[in-house]
């Protein structure tokens, strides 16, 4: 019944669809020139032979099928790969990094006609989503076409997984849609296999596999002979109530050692309380341009995309949303540049990731502000990280981990299905 109530109500509004990207373009939310892939329409056209689609929802999880889109792109009878994804910022990412033999579109809204329209023009003969987006009406339809469906790298928290169990008939109709589901960690395979996808396997977190962020390499000298003589410690992606623990420790550290800076790249930093919960340091405001002096106690990185260029900056680093019990934040980016990287307890979105982080001698835990204090004057005079081998140890891992994905995909959805 829901899911009838779903479509009725996603079928009705259909003559205001419009109106909403129209606002959206005006937001800078959708792409002016491109909108009409929002309802379906294709802006680029279909090879003649069989297509592969991977559906990746935005920035990072566009970055991750891109190992997995290189494998597929070796298979001689695929002739075509169409990636889509819903933002504007995972296209501009996107330009440069694609093939020949791999387009991108942006996904339709969840509506009957606007999916109906682009399935019949892309006849994907497999349709592959990264991580967790489901979008009921589109689901249905690719299985009523006989399309083989698969997720890969998924991810279910125990509250995503409760609120499903509250409409068990509903979930139930969607999750056995599923032909395939391979995941990033245990619990999440539990989940998904309550929930009705019999094919589930834990096969690891594909983005071990993605690309050492970019770093901009005239904003990297001009900041490192800014910052000439100072010892550099990152909290990268902080989360309210973080903020205020870096900047005491930071004060407490810059007490006795003047040397000591910290860079603070919040996931927010748009929030509005930001500033105050480091108002007892001395902070310099990146996007204002500020100067970094030597009564700076806190660089604030209040930029978007620039965390690479962060990374290596530093001598040590702290991933946020760790000392908060928020769930933690992906550290394998900063695994790429650093080597003394710590984090709170509070870890559980990316509990195998951190445990094999940990087992590399990567990251380590912390359970208290007191402690990562301790634990940075204890590698304070540590040489800086090889990041060589550092790369080194993750493109073993990520190796593996495409490997096992590979072979799920292989025997369930490409190639016999091809």
């Amino acid at each position: 019944m829901l899911l009838k109530i779903y479509y009725l109500i996603s079928t009705l509004l259909i003559p205001f669809y419009s109106i909403y990207i129209k606002r959206r373009i005006k937001l800078k939310k959708e792409d002016q020139g491109r909108y009409n892939e929002r309802f379906g329409k294709p802006s680029v056209e279909r090879k003649s032979g069989d297509l592969i689609w991977i559906h990746a929802a935005s920035v990072g999880e566009c970055l991750s099928a891109l190992p997995v889109i290189n494998e597929i792109e070796k298979i001689t009878s695929v002739k075509q790969i169409l990636l889509t994804s819903g933002t504007t910022s995972s296209a501009l990412i996107l330009k440069g990094k694609l093939s020949s033999k791999t387009i991108h579109q942006y996904l339709p809204l969840d509506v009957p006609l606007f999916n109906s329209r682009f399935l019949k023009y892309w006849k994907p003969k497999s349709a592959i989503f990264i991580e967790s987006e489901i979008w009921p009406n589109l689901i249905n339809q690719i299985k009523k076409m006989g399309i083989m469906l698969a997720v890969i790298n998924g991810r279910m928290t125990l509250k995503s997984y409760n609120k499903w169990l509250r409409f068990k008939k509903t979930s139930k109709l969607i999750f056995n849609n599923y032909d395939l589901c391979l995941t990033q960690n245990k619990e999440s395979a539990l989940f998904y296999k309550r929930l009705g996808i019999n094919q589930t396997f834990y096969t690891g977190n594909i983005k071990f596999s993605s690309n050492k962020l970019e770093v901009n390499e005239e904003n990297y000298n001009s900041l490192k002979n800014t910052i000439i003589g100072r010892k550099v410690f990152l909290a990268a992606s902080t989360h309210p109530g973080e903020e205020m623990i870096i900047s005491n420790l930071t004060q407490k550290i810059r007490h006795t050692n003047r040397e000591f800076l910290c860079i603070l790249v919040p996931r927010h930093p748009n929030r509005s309380n930001l500033t105050k919960e480091i108002l007892n340091c001395k902070f310099a405001t990146r996007s204002k341009n500020e100067t970094i002096n030597d009564d700076t106690d806190i660089y604030l990185a209040d930029t978007f995309g620039e965390l690479g260029l962060f990374y290596k900056l530093a001598d040590i680093t702290f991933i946020g949303g760790s000392l908060v019990p928020h769930g933690g934040q992906n550290p394998i980016e900063a695994a790429y540049f650093c080597n003394n990287i710590f984090h709170g307890k509070h870890i559980e979105n990316f509990l195998e990731v951190y445990e094999t982080l940990n087992h590399l001698h990567i990251t380590e835990l912390v359970d208290n502000p007191r402690q990562l204090q301790v634990k940075i004057m204890k590698c304070y005079n540590d040489l800086p990280a090889n990041e060589e081998e550092l790369k080194r140890k993750i493109d073993i891992e990520s190796a593996d981990i495409i490997r096992d994905i590979m072979q799920h995909l292989n025997t369930s959805i490409l190639v016999n299905d091809l």
